[in-house]
């Protein structure tokens, strides 16, 4: 199979669900009166998503699992520069102030490995080989990237108030969240402490995980189509140049990390990496800009146009990867 053709087997089927999704969140397919985004979210993310980054990590080996360990850096350090270069361009070049500008980073340094992992990674490698992958990306975006969201907002409205609360409490609180209360943080980690306990999982257990797990794929492509005809969006310099930073800036700034870090470009770990990167932002940004009321436009905005953004990205690495 050409290049080309593997990156339209890949690319079409998300933008028809996308598109499925789009329609049917427009027409009220689910019924004007009701509320289907956030229900049909927490299903992929606290049951199928889960289930399937559990099942893809404890097939894989030990050793596979140490050799995944560079990846885990390079996705670290690329989300965390990532994520100072957009709180750097929002409040110094854009002037937003601090709430918006650490919303504005996440958006520049989330990409939504678990939404659109499984799509394009899983097309690729198989479940197994990008299951890990999309875990690792899934804990560094929990673990480090959220948890440093809000403890930046927190301190922030903490300024502007009497109370004081300590930094430390703050990450701890935040941390502890992003672990034991977000299912698709903690499925993975136990897997991966299964794979060191060298403890086998029953088929019949895996058959049935897998079950719930397979519908990851279409389901958050679907769900994702639906968000984007839930949020109106403009064009402006903010919106354009941190969309830019996102779907462009961080795939370049993998490559330097990659670069340092010494990973062979080519390799599946290279590969896996940059396409992650590669991946537009996720709605966090969104519901954090509504819960706190900031930014809530250009998030939108940003959110529509760096995931139509990835159908132009991920067809154009695909292609001079020759994967």
């Amino acid at each position: 199979m050409s290049s080309l053709t593997q990156s339209l087997v890949i690319v079409i089927p998300i933008l028809f669900v996308l598109t499925l999704g789009f329609l049917a969140e427009r027409t009220h397919a689910f019924g004007a009166q009701t509320r289907p985004i956030p229900i049909i979210n927490e299903m992929v993310l606290n049951f199928a998503l889960p289930a399937s980054l559990f099942v893809g990590t404890v097939k894989v080996s030990k050793t596979g699992l140490e050799k995944e360990f560079v990846l885990f850096v390079a996705l670290l350090l690329t989300l965390l520069i990532g994520y100072g270069i957009g709180f750097a361009v929002a409040k110094l070049i854009f002037k937003q102030n601090v709430i918006a500008s650490a919303i504005a980073a996440l958006g520049v340094s989330f990409s939504a490995g678990p939404f659109f992992g499984p799509a394009v990674l899983g097309k690729i490698y198989g479940a197994e080989k990008s299951g890990v992958a999309i875990s690792l990306i899934s804990l560094v975006l929990n673990v480090v990237i959220i948890p440093l969201t809000t403890t930046v907002i927190k301190i922030e409205l903490q300024r502007k108030t009497t109370q004081h609360i300590s930094v430390g409490k703050l990450v701890g609180n935040s941390v502890f969240q992003a672990i034991f209360k977000t299912p698709y943080v903690w499925a993975p980690l136990l897997g991966i402490i299964l794979v060191f306990l060298d403890f086998k999982i029953p088929v019949v257990a895996s058959a049935s995980l897998n079950l719930i797990g397979e519908t990851t794929t279409g389901v958050a492509v679907f769900v994702a189509g639906m968000t984007i005809a839930n949020n109106k969006f403009q064009i402006n310099s903010v919106t354009l140049i941190l969309t830019i930073l996102k779907n462009v800036g961080l795939p370049i700034l993998f490559l330097g990390v990659a670069f340092l870090l010494r990973i062979v470009p080519g390799s599946m770990f290279f590969n896996q990496g940059l396409l992650l990167a590669a991946l537009p932002t996720g709605p966090m940004m969104v519901l954090l800009a509504t819960r706190y009321k900031e930014f809530q436009k250009e998030a939108s905005s940003i959110l529509v146009l760096s995931t139509i953004g990835m159908l132009i990205t991920v067809t154009g690495l695909i292609l001079i990867l020759h994967i």
